[in-house]
């Protein structure tokens, strides 16, 4: 008894299959997460090493090379990156994807510590850490109001920091524009050198007369003590009255050569929101957590605890929101989603003229998309672009072999057997086999996915898994639920009204014009294979002008603007460029919202400011996010003092966001930077379509090198140790201790040594510092020190070992185009040695190339062994996927004539069509096998078994594109990534339902027609 037979005959259990598979769907639908794109993990281990006071040539050549050349031989490496900045050497090491992070965790960090004594001895042991890819913030609020910014970072950090801290999900909470409060010790040169004292003599009071040491327990017969030996000061009036020396038995009190200032740490960040200064709270979620879930958490936990509580005169207001444009992308699919299931369920009204039968074959969408839903869940993956993308599909696939079951039986009722349990018995015993093998077929497509490496193949698995078990299960209801409705609730009704007859007298009237081009293709195969393989010669057209991307340009509602102003600029000059640059992005009435920082970078520089800019949502506005962008780059170009690059967010935390992004590389820093700045100049003047090319290299940093008279420093018996450090504390400024009020906060903050502001300015300032000689006398530094003013480093970056430079481009050409034009200049003018080299969405562009290449061939192949098997042939399966090509070509077609690119998701949708279009086949295919095996020849099986499937290929081709219709046309957020796909599916769909209607039979009738005749030769012979 097979699964149609059981199923009519015990309704009750096909009926509750079903449910059973609706019920766990509904309950996974409640709890699955949501997310933009599926979860991608980069195995990227960093290791980070201190080495304090030296410059970034230093440790460049000091820690960066050793420690790069240790980790080089692990095994999984694809690249690895550094940047030595002054005391910082960085070192990031991106392994293939399918390395797991912690056996590369363990091979890195034992490959460190055979080099560690390699390393200066005062160098800080390197730190091996596990890099979280998605550790940008996902959620910024602003503190605002009447509060000194003292007052507002305590309050940041000490109140709303600790109460977000605890949300689940939340990894990291950001406080930016962060100043913390810090005991400032203002020195005043002048009056030390009078009184005698020098920068040592203050550092070394605070470690004599402020501190606190263990005093242990005083026991007694019958209790103890537990001594407190805290010698600290704990308010300022004390401090200010700290001895630090003794001249002629008269105390010399701190207050006497300082000024003490309860204030804050240096003023190296700032935040603003819309053109007004405050502190930022930035929440980074925990790698794998949902972004929507975090954020509403957190948004709970603001408007329910935080907000209500705030002291009067304070604000909380939003800044920057990541989750806003995902719920706005995951409601527009949703969306799509009923809008695909109306169409898909009017498409079959129209064919079968049936209300019930419409039901009937409706009901395998629910039950199959919540099955889908279902295995997410359970395999732990998120509603995102891409499996919201597969259901949208599957509106339309799932009902194809429903579809196909339903009609059969209907016919059945109508031509042969009007009982409808037989009926229904011998309707779906006819078509099992076609329903087995197309969802096979196109299951068979993702088998690929398992080889498949590269982001395309983490995007492309969670894909598949929906539309696999998808297509399973409506396979599983159609050969259940459908059949036993069917024997129960499908009329065939012999009187119909004006409607039914109207629809009826089309679909004769269009079988029979099928069935008079089926004759003619019959009568002409050779002229009909001909002009198919001219259509397939023409698709090299189309494969060369149709545009190539990695990912599509997407209105996300935000971009983000980069601004550099030179080397050597203060965050006072960088913050005056940061506001002009504030001030042209607000003359658009298209942008509600500016957040703005300068020096929250991980280098901490304060000549780079950023602003994420917020748009009005989509349809608030007549122009889109990239249009916008392209006004701002030529109105941003004219501000003088600054460069500043709009650019889209990016889609992996911690790396900007443009398309095309590559490296000069090279053995030598300054030849590096010398072609880097020409290769920048040319491809303006030679590759305008890059647009502005931004280089992040910066060898032009003023530095004062300090040189040491060591004869005059050795008879004055000063050490080079005792130069540099009264430099290092009045100049830089030293942490020497740690205060607390009492009673205090619960926080310890830092007592900082450093002249007061306006005493070094200039380079001359420095000569007016005091070093007491070995005979008490005080000595200039001038006497002993010079300073030469030079061009230098501020971080030396390496790519694969060498020295490289770093450029970014938003192109205003189609990624492909931009790619091969970079490497036509860049060849014209590099030396050997030097190369350019492509990272980020350029770089996996072109290994996406070749990822989907693979995918196709290897789909191919096996999709012949499927069908090859299933139809115990050789020859069959190449007449059945003569369908291919001409469904490959309508897709690159319609991305053509639509504008859209070649991205990953229109490679997905290209591979799926190779699944897709056999279905319709195998079903003219096995009917005329069925035909031949009661006697028919090859043309009278083809002329009877066509036009009887021609009305079940119409249908499931028409649910198909209709169910994809809404996302190919673009409305709502996400478009741009929701509509190449459906474009692809739609156009190959289209031309191959038209085509193989025709070419199929005549490709069989020739090599069917062949095959026989040589087979009677032989029986004659």
């Amino acid at each position: 008894m097979n699964l149609p037979e059981l199923s009519i005959k015990r309704h009750v259990l096909a009926v509750m299959l079903s449910a059973a598979l609706m019920l766990f769907g509904l309950i996974s639908y409640q709890r699955v997460g949501v997310d933009q794109f599926p979860k991608v993990d980069f195995p990227i281990i960093t290791v980070t090493t201190t080495l304090r006071g030296a410059n970034p040539e230093n440790v460049d050549m000091s820690l960066t090379s050793v420690i790069e050349s240790a980790i080089n031989s692990v095994p999984g490496i694809e690249h690895v990156q550094s940047s030595s900045s002054p005391g910082v050497s960085v070192v990031v090491i991106t392994f293939s994807l399918e390395k797991n992070v912690d056996i590369a965790f363990n091979e890195v960090q034992s490959k460190i510590s055979q080099v560690l004594r390699r390393l200066p001895r005062d160098a800080d042991a390197p730190v091996v850490a596990k890099m979280d890819t998605g550790a940008n913030a996902v959620f910024w609020v602003m503190l605002q109001g009447d509060r000194t910014v003292q007052q507002l970072n305590q309050y940041a950090a000490n109140v709303i920091k600790k109460k977000l801290e605890s949300i689940n999900g939340v990894g990291e909470v950001r406080i930016g524009g962060r100043r913390d409060r810090t005991i400032r010790i203002h020195a005043d040169p002048v009056r030390m050198a009078s009184l005698g004292i020098t920068a040592q003599d203050v550092s070394a009071a605070f470690s004599r007369e402020h501190l606190q040491m263990p005093g242990g327990f005083l026991v007694g017969n019958f209790n103890e003590f537990l001594l407190r030996l805290d010698l600290e000061f704990h308010s300022i009036k004390e401090l200010k009255r700290m001895v630090v020396a003794w001249r002629d038995g008269a105390p010399i009190r701190l207050q006497d050569i300082a000024r003490i200032e309860d204030g804050l740490s240096e003023y190296r960040q700032l935040v603003r929101f819309n053109g007004q200064p405050g502190v930022g709270i930035g929440i980074v979620k925990v790698s794998g957590s949902n972004t929507v879930e975090v954020v509403d958490s957190v948004k709970k936990r603001l408007q329910n605890d935080i907000i209500p509580g705030l002291p009067p005169g304070l604000t909380l207001k939003t800044a920057s929101d990541d989750s806003t444009f995902i719920i706005e992308m995951i409601d527009s699919l949703r969306e799509h989603l009923l809008e695909g299931t109306l169409l898909a369920a009017i498409v079959v009204w129209v064919f079968l003229r049936s209300v019930r039968s419409t039901l009937i074959i409706s009901v395998a969408i629910p039950v199959s998309l919540l099955g889908a839903i279902a295995a997410l869940y359970f395999l732990g993956y998120t509603l995102n672009s891409m499996t919201l993308l597969a259901l949208l599909l599957l509106v339309g696939v799932v009902v194809d072999d429903s579809i196909v079951v339903l009609e059969n039986i209907f016919r059945h009722r109508e031509e042969i057997d009007p009982d409808p349990m037989s009926a229904a018995f011998n309707g779906s015993r006819e078509v099992v086999f076609a329903v087995i093998a197309a969802s096979l077929a196109l299951v068979s497509i993702f088998a690929p996915v398992i080889f498949m490496s590269g982001i395309i193949g983490m995007f492309f698995k969670s894909f598949a898994v929906v539309v696999t078990v998808g297509v399973l299960v409506s396979l599983f209801v159609s050969l259940t639920l459908t059949p036993m409705l069917c024997s129960r609730f499908l009329n065939v009704d012999k009187k119909h009204g004006r409607l039914y007859h109207l629809l009826d007298g089309l679909f004769r009237r269009l079988d029979d014009i099928y069935r008079g081009l089926l004759v003619r293709a019959l009568r002409h195969r050779w002229k009909v294979v001909a002009a198919t393989l001219l259509i397939v010669l023409s698709s090299s057209f189309f494969f060369a002008n149709v545009g190539k991307a990695f990912m599509p340009d997407e209105d996300q509602s935000g971009f983000r603007v980069n601004a550099k102003v030179p080397l050597g600029a203060s965050i006072e000059y960088t913050k005056g460029r940061l506001i002009e640059v504030e001030k042209v992005l607000a003359k658009h009435k298209e942008i509600s919202g500016m957040f703005s920082g300068i020096g929250l970078g991980a280098s901490g520089q304060v000549n780079q400011a950023f602003v994420n800019v917020k748009m009005v949502p989509r349809n608030e506005r007549d122009i889109r996010q990239q249009e916008l962008m392209a006004q701002l780059r030529k109105e941003l170009a004219v501000i003088p003092g600054v460069r500043a690059f709009p650019s889209p967010t990016a889609r992996v935390g911690g790396q900007r966001g443009e398309p095309l992004q590559f490296v000069l590389t090279g053995a030598n820093l300054d030849e590096v930077g010398q072609l880097s700045g020409e290769l920048q100049t040319r491809l303006a003047r030679e590759a305008p379509g890059l647009g502005r090319v931004d280089l992040d290299m910066q060898l032009d940093l003023p530095e004062l090198v300090f040189r040491v008279n060591r004869d005059k420093a050795a008879a004055l018996g000063l050490s080079v140790q005792d130069v540099a450090t009264a430099i290092n504390i009045m100049s830089g400024g030293v942490d020497v201790a740690q205060y607390n009020d009492e009673p205090g906060d619960g926080q310890r903050y830092y007592i900082r040594i450093k002249a007061g502001e306006g005493v070094f300015n200039k380079p001359d300032d420095l000569r007016r510092l005091y070093i007491r000689a070995k005979d008490g006398s005080m000595v200039r530094l001038d006497n002993v020190a010079t300073f030469e003013q030079k061009l230098g480093a501020a971080v030396v970056g390496r790519y694969d070992l060498q020295y490289s430079a770093t450029f970014y481009a938003t192109p205003t050409i189609p990624l492909g185009e931009a790619t091969q034009k970079l490497q036509q200049v860049a060849d014209a003018m590099l030396p050997a040695g030097y190369q350019v080299k492509l990272i980020g969405q350029a770089a996996e562009f072109r290994k996406t190339i070749g990822y989907m290449l693979f995918a196709f061939g290897l789909a191919i192949v096996l999709l012949y062994m499927v069908l090859a098997s299933q139809f115990n042939s050789f020859v069959q399966p190449v007449i059945i996927m003569m369908a291919q090509p001409l469904a490959i070509i309508g897709g690159i077609i319609a991305l053509w004539l639509t504008g859209s690119t070649l991205n990953i998701y229109s490679m997905i949708g290209l591979v799926l069509l190779v699944g897709l279009v056999a279905k319709n086949s195998i079903l003219l295919i096995d009917l005329t096998n069925q035909r031949r095996e009661q006697g028919m020849g090859v043309d009278d099986a083809l002329l009877d078994a066509c036009p009887t499937r021609m009305r079940p290929v119409l249908m499931t081709s028409a649910t198909i594109i209709l169910a994809l219709f809404p996302a190919a046309l673009g409305l709502g957020a996400g478009a741009e990534t929701n509509g190449p796909l459906s474009i692809a599916v739609i156009g190959g769909m289209f031309s191959s339902t038209l085509l193989t209607l025709v070419v199929v039979p005549a490709v069989y009738s020739l090599v069917e027609g062949g095959l026989q005749r040589w087979a009677q030769q032989r029986a004659r012979a």
